[in-house]
């Protein structure tokens, strides 16, 4: 050592003192992907965890969109056969992702009980335009999925845009303790991912318009998973009522996504028997019904909201 010469001692001190930093760094990020680049290379502050994967659309389109994200609901994987494993009371153990269903503290739907509802004065601003949709066949129920900008609604001043809408047969919401024959979501979503879903409730007596003028389409959907409906408007389903009821729940499929604003109107619309058999006919398979036992409602506050008359 005594030949050494004193730069080459200098250089190999310094590596020796770079290397022990560089190792408590990433002790001290182990767990931090993007700590760990921001402190070794700060002109990396842009770089996003696995952003190879978002920015390359050849790995994405694939993809299947999250459950909750689902337009239509896919009923394969679950039924609403009370007693088997795939059932209600399962839901929640069929997949990690589904744990809500059995966990969740604000699940839907649920009795309304009209005399625990806060009167409060209020409205319910429906903007709806006409844009591309298709009628979807959900193996459980029968939607339309708009895909362009289809207008929407604002609640509490915030703007949902119109992504879909479903039925249920028979309804899933109960007003004191009665159920209907079937029940309409219309389901919105804002820039937030928050989503926001407007009920109508029926009962058998005379036709729907609304669905009347899809019975064409829906005859034709048979073993199709979707139909074009060109450019319609959510505009065409009626909305007469001044009343509606409002209260904090859940998507009533998996995964049971909480957070969702409900308001269900308080008018009853009509549905013909033949109408009724004709969202039944192409699904539901045996369990002829597609309705979600009703959830506890527990300290959730429900609201009713009267729309004023306009004066004139």
């Amino acid at each position: 050592m005594s030949n050494t010469n004193p730069s080459s001692l200098l250089f190999i001190y310094l590596m020796i003192i770079s290397s022990q930093s560089v190792i408590l760094i990433c002790k001290a990020d182990a767990s931090n992907e993007t700590g760990l680049l921001h402190r070794l290379w700060p002109a990396s502050k842009n770089y996003t965890p696995h952003a190879t994967l978002v920015d390359n659309p050849k790995k994405t389109l694939n993809k299947p969109p999250l459950r909750g994200m689902q337009p239509i609901s896919k009923g394969e994987e679950f039924n609403y056969l009370e007693g088997t494993p795939s059932g209600p009371k399962n839901w929640g153990n069929l997949n990690p992702d589904w744990k809500t269903c059995a966990d969740g503290k604000s699940q839907s739907p649920i009795n309304i009980d009209v005399k625990r509802a806060h009167v409060m004065p209020g409205d319910l601003k429906r903007a709806y335009i006409d844009a591309p949709a298709r009628l979807v066949n959900g193996h459980d129920n029968i939607g339309i999925e708009w895909l362009g900008d289809a207008g929407g609604i604002q609640v509490n001043g915030s703007t949902y845009k119109l992504h879909q809408c479903h039925w249920h047969t028979p309804s899933e919401h109960k007003i004191d303790g009665k159920k209907f024959d079937a029940e309409l979501h219309i389901v919105h979503k804002n820039d937030k991912g928050q989503k926001a879903v407007i009920s109508t409730l029926h009962t058998v007596g005379q036709s729907d318009p609304f669905i009347g003028s899809l019975t064409k389409k829906i005859n034709m959907l048979g073993t199709k998973e979707e139909i074009d409906l060109g450019k319609i408007s959510a505009s065409s389903i009626k909305h007469e009522g001044k009343k509606y009821y409002r209260y904090i729940g859940s998507f009533t499929t998996p995964p049971c996504t909480e957070g969702v604003i409900w308001t269900i109107e308080e008018k009853v619309r009509s549905i013909s028997k033949d109408q009724i058999k004709l969202l039944k006919g192409l699904h539901q398979r045996e369990s002829r019904q597609n309705a979600r036992p009703l959830q506890l409602l527990g300290g959730r506050p429900i609201w009713i909201f009267d729309i004023p008359e306009e004066k004139g």
